[in-house]
């Protein structure tokens, strides 16, 4: 926003339509600009369908031992004098959390490895998304300047009235 606003004084304080249009300004200017971020995000996030696949296995995994750890935990009933039987039972639903706790963790590091994939996806993408923009901001500038050029030699070609 490379404006410089300036307001003409009133009686009492600034012109109030000199007020609304640079509200009116700043509006449609913030307004654009979340309009074409929202265009470079919706370019940036179709990442890879294989990846996203996996990753909503890995959570509908995740989810399933998470359900299937506090079905053991239910199950275990709390015995004061616990019997061979008891303690066998205990000792099976101790080794069923454990492995439990073992596949969430394998399934949350690969979900995190999926996750930073798509990240470095998304950032190599926005990357060049930026460096787009900057090369067409760059050659409009050249060509504002080439028009303003030829203006001023219009100007000083001009015959005289």
């Amino acid at each position: 926003m490379a404006t410089n606003q300036h307001f003409r004084s009133a009686f009492r304080g600034f012109n109030r339509e000199d007020v609304v249009h640079y509200i009116e300004y700043l509006n449609n200017y913030y307004a654009a600009q979340l309009e074409q971020l929202n265009a470079q995000l919706s370019a940036v996030q179709p990442a890879d369908p294989e990846l996203l696949d996996r990753l909503e296995k890995a959570e509908a995994r995740c989810a399933e031992l998470e359900a299937e750890l506090a079905a053991k935990q239910a199950e275990a009933p709390v015995v004061a004098n616990p019997t061979g039987e008891e303690l066998e039972a205990y000792r099976r639903a101790e080794r069923t959390e454990r492995q439990a706790r073992e596949r969430a963790k394998q399934i949350y590091t690969q979900a995190n490895a999926v996750l930073a994939e798509v990240t470095l996806k998304a950032e190599t993408a926005s990357a060049q998304v930026a460096a787009a923009a900057d090369q067409v901001t760059a050659k409009l500038q050249g060509t504002k300047a080439a028009f303003e050029d030829a203006v001023a030699a219009l100007y000083a070609i001009r015959p005289e009235a």
